[in-house]
């Protein structure tokens, strides 16, 4: 693909003017009504070294209002961000709703120069590559605009940059040694770039190259693109690139045109159809589940301590080994999770675990795309992180209580699946239980509540009025449980009738998960 590009392309320094004046008051006008409609804006700039490209940010802000833009540069990652999965800080960066996030150098950096510099292992680029691809469709299917800039030149212009630069003791600076080692190894890095552009190049996200010989050229170039690129996602009247820019890369306007194509294609009224067969009766996990099973008072004294005391040690081993444990859990309200979750830390090391209560979003997490309040909860490597609800909100009460349209929490399996494979890619041990229990039982729990005044606080009106929906939010875990049960996140449904007989359920499932990771205690 880089090799299409006419790297000659020039524009005169009075056009350049006169055209830059006109572009920064349509962005400022595009900012604003980005605000109004929410809609986050992703701009990543990444090419050569060389390409001008903080000055192209630069001069894109000049007009902008500083409040609504935030520039990320992006170095290599701090060792504090090892020991979270590798996207976990770009995540904390995403753009909130109306804002634009602008990013100098982005995720590719760091995953080209594990490509290039590294020990090339094919495998992990790939994954890096899937990984990149996940995190922008999720990003784009919540509505962010996304536009990825490679600004290409020649190997021969960037070693006359970079001799220019280095003849002034002023400038010299801008050059750095890793700048010089992607000149030394330019063919290399070429080749690199070419396989990331056609592993990542998506309809949701494609790829603008930009020829940066002419610095007045890339930077209309790359301005045009953005204003296009918005003033299509406002639906207002969008301008093409001019005929000096059009031939800058893939054409954005064509895959919204294809969007907008499949989306009226599918909304035209299918011919009549014979009625459907009555589909055959299925049972889902939830009802083959044996709510009759009960652990005696002896035994659960008994199970609860040696389990503990297992807890206790293998706790030891995950901050020994390093390993990111994630602890969820589900469930029916009263099926027990907030007593499973206290039996589960009583010796663990208070230091060692966060227990995230998650309700409605609020505040920050409102502004973001679902997935971020819970990228910014994940424990760092030795630590465990458990949460009483997650992120299988989005599938549960987001999609029963109409919060969240079909479209959106069916396409959330997809993402939540690709979630916990990174987590998992990434060393990270996942216990997830649901824990359930008959109407009844529930019934019975919240009258007990009712009743007695240190729990009165834990019944609400929420309570009672999800009874009312048992039938729906039982068919969403259903498909829940089918859907996002893995062989490396698999679900545990919890036997939660006897309240004693669901905690050493969980405790006994934690013992063995880890310790099939980690390797068994000696007590």
């Amino acid at each position: 693909m880089l090799d299409q590009i006419d790297l000659e392309l020039k524009l005169s320094k009075s056009d350049y003017r006169q055209r830059l004046d006109d572009l920064q008051a349509r962005l400022y006008d595009m900012e604003q009504a980005l605000l109004e409609m929410k809609a986050p804006v992703a701009l990543i700039f990444e090419g050569w070294a060389g390409t001008s490209k903080v000055r192209t940010i630069s001069i894109l802000t000049q007009r902008l209002d500083p409040r609504g833009v935030r520039v990320h540069p992006i170095t290599a990652p701090r060792t504090y961000e090892t020991q979270y999965p590798w996207l976990y800080r770009f995540w904390l960066k995403i753009p909130s709703y109306g804002q634009i996030a602008i990013f100098d150098r982005s995720w590719y950096r760091q995953a080209l120069a594990e490509r290039t510099h590294g020990h090339g292992d094919i495998r992990l680029w790939r994954d890096r590559c899937e990984d990149m691809a996940a995190f922008e469709r999720q990003l784009a299917a919540d509505g962010t605009v996304l536009l990825k800039f490679w600004l290409h030149i020649a190997e021969q212009e960037q070693q006359r940059r970079f001799k220019r630069l280095l003849a002034d003791p002023l400038t010299a600076w801008q050059v750095t040694e890793d700048d010089q080692w992607q000149h030394r190894h330019y063919a290399k890095v070429y080749a690199a770039v070419e396989d990331m552009i056609a592993r990542t190049d998506t309809a949701a996200a494609p790829w603008q190259i930009i020829p940066a010989t002419d610095k007045y050229y890339a930077r209309i170039a790359v301005f045009e693109r953005i204003l296009h690129a918005l003033e299509t996602r406002l639906g207002r009247p969008a301008v093409a690139p001019s005929a000096e820019t059009r031939s800058v890369g893939p054409d954005l306007s064509g895959a919204i045109f294809r969007h907008a194509t499949a989306a009226s294609t599918l909304a035209t009224p299918l011919p009549t159809s014979p009625p459907a067969l009555q589909p055959l009766a299925e049972r889902g996990m939830l009802q083959r589940v044996d709510l009759s099973l009960r652990i005696a008072d002896d035994e659960y004294a008994r199970r609860m301590k040696l389990l503990q005391t297992q807890i206790y040690l293998l706790g030891l081993e995950v901050y020994k080994q390093q390993r990111p444990v994630v602890i969820v859990f589900e469930g029916w309200d009263a099926a027990g999770k907030g007593g499973a979750i206290q039996r589960l830390t009583t010796k663990l090391d208070p230091r060692a675990y966060t227990v995230h209560a998650i309700a409605a979003p609020e505040g920050d997490d409102k502004k973001h795309h679902y997935l971020y309040r819970f990228w910014r909860r994940l424990p760092p490597r030795g630590a465990f992180a458990i949460f009483d609800r997650s992120w299988y909100g989005r599938v549960l009460v987001e999609r029963v209580e109409g919060f969240a349209q079909p479209d959106v929490w069916q396409r959330a399996y997809a993402e939540i699946n690709e979630f916990e494979r990174q987590l998992v890619e990434f060393g990270t041990i996942i216990c997830k239980f649901w824990m359930h229990l008959s109407p009844e039982e529930q019934l019975r729990r919240f009258e007990q509540r009712q009743n007695v005044p240190y729990k009165a606080w834990k019944l609400t009106d929420e309570d009672w009025r999800n009874r009312e929906k048992w039938p729906l939010y039982e068919d969403a875990a259903n498909e829940m449980l089918l859907r996002t049960s893995t062989p490396t996140a698999p679900w545990t449904v919890v036997e939660a009738e006897d309240k004693r007989f669901g905690r050493v359920k969980v405790l006994q499932t934690v013992v063995n998960r880890l310790e099939a990771e980690l390797g068994k205690v000696k007590l």
